[in-house]
Formats: C-alpha cells, structure tokens, sequence
C-alpha cells in the first residue's frame, strides 16, 4: 500500500521528466527539443482522439502517460546509444 510520502516522493521524481529533453531532439540539433514531459502529454492527447470501437482508449492514454516514467531516472535512451535490448530494459 502506498504512503501519502511515498506518493508525494514519487510526484517529486517524475517532475524531473519536465526538465529533461528528448536525446533524440538535441542529437538531431533542432531548436526548442520537447522534454520528456511534453512527449508524454502529446503521446497522452493522441491516445485520447483514437476513434475505434476496437480500441480501448482508456487504455492507451494509461499507457501513453506512463510509457516513459523510467526516463526520469534513467534518462532517455535512444537507439543509437549502442545499448542492447536486454540491458535497456534491466535499466527500466
């Protein structure tokens, strides 16, 4: 069962997800890079316009919220980062 400090310290990490930019956006040089934050948001409202009954929305929003959580910990890690599969998801 989660503490309310628990909650409150988990809520303090994933705020560092606003604050780290995407790598793949500053390794391609472009101006402005979206942070992790912004890419979840987008991700979030995307989900959200699917219109099909085969779909369940509702899930994929919960999955767009939290698909990149570990970021906030272990950075934003990119194909061309040379880290292999299994070591990227031990890390997450």
């Amino acid at each position: 069962m989660s503490t309310p400090s628990s909650i409150v310290n988990f809520l303090h990490i994933i705020e560092n997800l606003k604050h780290i930019k995407r790598t793949g956006w500053i390794n391609h040089n472009i101006k402005n890079p979206e942070s992790i934050a912004d890419h979840i948001y987008r991700m979030a409202v995307m989900a959200m316009l699917i219109n099909d009954k085969n779909i369940n929305t509702s899930k994929c929003v919960k999955m767009a919220i939290i698909h990149d959580l570990a970021e906030c910990i272990i950075g934003d890690i990119t194909p061309h980062d040379n880290i292999n599969i299994h070591d990227k998801h031990l890390l997450e």
